[in-house]
C-alpha cells in the first residue's frame, strides 16, 4: 500500500510538472464561465454534456499527453528497476485519472450549485462519473499503447471522439428515434450521457440505465486486465 501510495503521489506530482492538471482545470474553468452565462434551465442541461467532455474525451487526450511525456523522458526505465509490480504502476496512473475527473466534476457541479438552483443526485453524479472514467480511460489506453507516437494516437483519437459523437447526434436529431436509442447504448460516450441525464432527473427507462452502467463497467472490466495490462508489460518491458 505504501509503495502504491508513493506512485500515486508521483504521477500527481508529474501531472503538476507537464502542466497536465492545469490544462484540465483551466477546461474546468471555461465550462464554469458558461455556465455563469447560462439560464437556469441552459446551464442545467449543458452539466451532463459539460461532465461528459471532461471525465470521458478529455480524459483520453490528457492521458495520451502524459504518457508520451513520460516515455519521451524515460520514466518507465527508471520504473522497471525499481521494487514496484507493473499493476501497482497501472493501478497509479488509473487512480491519478480518476483524481484529475474528480478535480474537474468538482469544480463544475460545485459552479452550477452556486450560480443556479441545481438539483440533482451527486451521489449518482459522481458513481456516474466514475464509469465513464475508468471505461474511457481504458479505451485511451489501448489506443495509446497501440500508437507509435503522440500524432498517431492524436489521428486515432480524433477517429474515436467522431465514431462516439456521430451516435448522439443522430438522436439529439431524432434521426434515430428514442424508442430505438438503445442501439446507440455501444457508443460509450452515449451510456454515459444516459446516465447522467438520469441523474439530474431526466425521464430515463431503468433498464436503459442499468445497461449503460453495467456496459460501462464490462468495458473498464474486460479491458484493463485482458488488453491494457498485457500491452503496457510489453511496451514497458522494450522500452
Amino acid at each position: 500500500m505504501d509503495k502504491l501510495w508513493h506512485l500515486i503521489k508521483g504521477e500527481i506530482f508529474r501531472l503538476l510538472r507537464y502542466k497536465i492538471i492545469f490544462f484540465s482545470v483551466l477546461v474546468s474553468a471555461i465550462w464554469v464561465l458558461i455556465i455563469a452565462l447560462s439560464d437556469t434551465d441552459a446551464a442545467v442541461s449543458l452539466v451532463p454534456f459539460l461532465v461528459l467532455m471532461d471525465a470521458g474525451l478529455m480524459s483520453i487526450i490528457l492521458m495520451g499527453s502524459s504518457y508520451f511525456l513520460e516515455k519521451q523522458e524515460g520514466t518507465m526505465q527508471s520504473l522497471l528497476v525499481s521494487p514496484v509490480s507493473l499493476v501497482n504502476v497501472l493501478l497509479a496512473k488509473i487512480i491519478s485519472a480518476l483524481f484529475m475527473a474528480l478535480l474537474s466534476f468538482v469544480i463544475v457541479i460545485g459552479a452550477t450549485y452556486i450560480f443556479h438552483d441545481f438539483s440533482a443526485s451527486v451521489f449518482l453524479l459522481l458513481l456516474y462519473t466514475l464509469l465513464v472514467v475508468l471505461s474511457h480511460t481504458a479505451i485511451g489506453y489501448v489506443i495509446t499503447l497501440y500508437s507509435k507516437d503522440f500524432m498517431q494516437m492524436l489521428v486515432r483519437y480524433m477517429v474515436i471522439v467522431i465514431i462516439f459523437i456521430i451516435p448522439m447526434l443522430l438522436v439529439g436529431l431524432d434521426i434515430i428515434p428514442k424508442s430505438w436509442d438503445f442501439i446507440v447504448l455501444i457508443s460509450p460516450t452515449y451510456s454515459g450521457q444516459v446516465l447522467f441525464l438520469s441523474a439530474i432527473n431526466q425521464t430515463i427507462e431503468t433498464w436503459k440505465i442499468i445497461l449503460a452502467a453495467f456496459y460501462l463497467f464490462l468495458l473498464a472490466a474486460t479491458l484493463f486486465p485482458l488488453v491494457v495490462f498485457k500491452k503496457f508489460q510489453q511496451v514497458a518491458l522494450e522500452g
